[in-house]
């Protein structure tokens, strides 16, 4: 299987957990079957967690899915605590349990990127390797976005 050999090299600290998971969803084509497999560190941090391993294409979807459900759970005048919680449950579902999923997505990517008969390894190690970067945009565009709301509950002042 060529795309576990690649996964094997380029995964940033692969534990034999990760090997082991990979391995009963990857296919021969490098892609993953739908099955959900635990990963503890996406599951708390959620989309976080896949900006942080440069998943931005699955964060995203991970991201407009919560965000949907949230919508239409508003929409319907459920309690608003109640739509956050279960937007973050979503959040950590999607997250956690195709994690491995979703990895291979990007893997595929990453291959297609670097070459895909004969791939550069260091290519692949690059773009394999966390940054917080993307964490640390998102976070910065959250705290903008919620600014307004969080001046006005230290301040007291409406906004209008």
């Amino acid at each position: 299987m060529k795309y576990l050999e690649l996964l094997k090299k380029s995964y940033y600290n692969l534990t034999s957990k990760d090997e082991e998971a990979f391995r009963e969803i990857i296919r021969d084509d490098g892609f993953g079957n739908c099955k959900p497999i635990f990963h503890l560190w996406a599951f708390l941090f959620g989309w976080f967690y896949l900006l942080y391993r440069r998943m931005i294409i699955e964060a995203f979807g991970v991201l407009v899915i919560s965000l949907m459900v949230g919508y239409l759970l508003a929409y319907a005048k459920i309690h608003p605590v109640l739509v956050l919680i279960i937007m973050h449950f979503i959040n950590a579902f999607l997250s956690g349990f195709c994690y491995y999923f979703l990895y291979l997505n990007k893997l595929s990517r990453d291959i297609d990127y670097c070459g895909e008969y004969n791939t550069d390894i260091e290519c692949l190690k690059n773009r394999a390797k966390p940054k917080l970067m993307g964490v640390v945009i998102a976070i910065v565009v959250i705290v903008i976005l919620i600014w307004p709301l969080i001046f006005g509950l230290i301040t007291g002042q409406k906004l209008h």
